[in-house]
């Protein structure tokens, strides 16, 4: 990857910002509206649509390794959850991301390891704070939220049983890994693709 003359973001920047914003949009409403379609989907939606959208969160800070990148992708992909109502928890996933920026930043965004710690980071830290109003209203979140999300009464039972401390904590975890293994395996596929072709 190659270094930027200017840690300042330019328009051009914010094309590319804003690209990659709606590629990780698409991969977001793709993968997380499929994974939705299932008990376990809907639970772990996040730690799943991470683990895909590594690929453009990756792709754009390899090409925009200047500072507020990860702060301003992260804030977008965060604002969907305002559909649901949910504005402590898009609050709480903004400051998640600020953190990811502050670590990505600390480095000028110059190693690849801290660019995939960051994402680790900004995702964890998304997935408890946009997660854990639900937790912690004891599932009243998702009763007032009943038509908001198209929830039968059935499936709502079927919520409210697998929304846990526990379960809370698992899902962390779970992103974390997948995460991780999403930026890795997104690294990897760049480096020998992308670079070699000399696109970045």
């Amino acid at each position: 990857m190659n270094t930027n003359k200017t840690e300042k973001l330019g328009a051009r920047d914010f094309i590319s910002i804003g690209i990659f914003a709606a590629i990780n949009l698409v991969i977001f409403f793709v993968i997380g509206g499929a994974a939705g379609m299932t008990l376990v989907g809907t639970v772990a939606n996040i730690p799943i649509t991470v683990f895909f959208t590594s690929i453009a969160y990756m792709l754009l800070v390899s090409k925009v390794r200047k500072k507020g990148t990860f702060l301003i992708m992260g804030t977008i992909s965060a604002l969907p959850g305002l559909m649901a109502a949910n504005v402590i928890g898009v609050i709480a996933s903004i400051v998640g991301w600020i953190v990811a920026e502050i670590v990505a930043s600390a480095n000028h965004y110059k190693s690849k390891k801290i660019l995939i710690l960051s994402y680790v980071i900004g995702c964890t830290l998304h997935s408890a704070g946009y997660t854990f109003p639900m937790y912690l209203s004891n599932a009243q979140y998702l009763i007032d939220r009943q038509e908001i999300l198209h929830l039968t009464d059935a499936a709502l039972q079927q919520y409210l049983q697998m929304f846990t401390w526990p379960m809370f904590f698992a899902m962390v975890a779970l992103t974390v890994v997948t995460s991780f293994l999403g930026a890795f395996i997104s690294t990897r596929i760049l480096k020998k693709h992308f670079e070699k072709a000399g696109l970045l």
